[in-house]
């Protein structure tokens, strides 16, 4: 606890912007107690964000429950930024064609230029752990390495182009059926 009370005061002043300044101090008491509740307390890496993020989340959902609720209340809860931290469904669905089509691209790599990049920037592994994978020496897997990515940079740069010239194709077209 010796790492979350240094902080009470921006907690009672993260509280008051949301239920006044009455009912802050019970806030931030209701905070303490989840933090306790909490099985492994001791381990949490940013203490002070936890407890503000308990204090906000306490709060809106006291705004959510009271059957009245001070204009200036909902003020506050508008100036929250609530966005879901977890990316929408075209961010998913672009990300995993992206990547799709990043794995086509290494695929057409060199056979040993491919097992390279593959096991270097999928699997992680160091240079000196690749070299003792496939029996050839380090320096002999950085080349590969940068003939590899070099050659995905390109690949990726002209379909990245094509696709350009191909959406100026189509808007071009559709311009001359419209006219």
């Amino acid at each position: 606890m010796a790492e979350v009370l240094p902080f009470g005061p921006a907690y009672r002043r993260k509280a008051a912007l949301f239920c006044g300044v009455g009912e802050a101090d019970d806030l931030v008491q209701d905070a303490y107690a989840r933090v306790l509740a909490v099985a492994d307390y001791r381990s949490i890496h940013n203490p002070r964000a936890f407890v503000l993020t308990i204090v906000q989340n306490l709060a809106i959902e006291r705004l959510r429950r009271a059957q009245v609720v001070s204009i200036d209340h909902l003020a506050s809860i508008d100036a929250l930024v609530l966005a879901d931290p977890e990316p929408d469904a075209f961010s998913v669905a672009a990300g995993k064609a992206d990547l799709d089509h990043l794995l086509h691209l290494i695929d057409a790599l060199p056979p040993q230029c491919a097992r390279v990049v593959r096991l270097r920037k999928i699997d992680g592994l160091a240079p000196g752990a690749i070299a003792e994978r496939l029996s050839i020496s380090v320096s002999t897997v950085e080349k590969h390495l940068a003939k590899g990515l070099s050659l995905l940079t390109t690949a990726m740069r002209t379909v990245g182009s094509d696709a350009r010239e191909n959406s100026r194709t189509e808007w071009t077209t559709t311009q001359r059926a419209r006219n």
